[in-house]
């Protein structure tokens, strides 16, 4: 009898693990705004997520800056890292799935990038890796009032959300794809 309630127990264990798996494999389909409103519950989970490509990344083409209907943004990186995102997307509205990831962007790291006077990537506020904007940018003498004025970005925002840090949402993604509009 104990065998039997083992064995059950057993199976009843394997199946609703296999539930939570296949749970997380499932595609959402979420408004982006909704997504960046919602991101605990989104966290680590595969969605789709539509909005304008604003900006491709001029560096390595690597990261794209996704514009929500709100005007709020999300990176987007590619799920290979030798990967480049197509130029012609850029001013396009696409559609995106991938695995969502918030990275929290807080004062210790702020303070440490006004230190460096870094001049700051406006997808995901880190260090510019665009070597020759940022020595372009030194040698006109503008490079300390643009490490400034991205650092109070950063400052306000929080002031803003009331948080004492900058989220900043990205999607791996494994898809990418201009949208087909619907007429209207």
């Amino acid at each position: 009898m104990t065998t039997k309630i083992a064995f059950f127990t057993v199976i009843i264990t394997l199946l609703a693990s296999c539930n939570n798996v296949e749970l997380n494999q499932q595609l959402a389909k979420v408004p982006a705004d909704s997504l960046i409103a919602n991101i605990t519950k989104y966290c680590n989970t595969k969605v789709e997520i539509e909005g304008v490509i604003i900006h491709i990344c001029g560096v390595d083409g690597k990261k794209i800056k996704l514009q929500t209907e709100s005007g709020a943004i999300i990176k987007i990186v590619p799920h290979h890292s030798l990967e480049r995102f197509d130029g012609s997307f850029n001013k396009k509205r696409v559609k995106v799935q991938g695995i969502v990831t918030e990275l929290r962007v807080e004062i210790p790291y702020i303070d440490s990038l006004e230190n460096e006077k870094a001049l700051l990537c406006h997808i995901d506020h880190t260090p510019c890796k665009d070597s020759a904007w940022v020595n372009q940018k030194k040698r006109t003498g503008v490079a300390d009032s643009l490490s400034k004025r991205g650092i109070l970005k950063l400052k306000q925002k929080m002031e803003q959300t009331q948080k004492s840090y900058v989220s900043v949402i990205t999607i791996t993604a494994e898809k990418c794809e201009i949208a087909v509009e619907v007429a209207k």
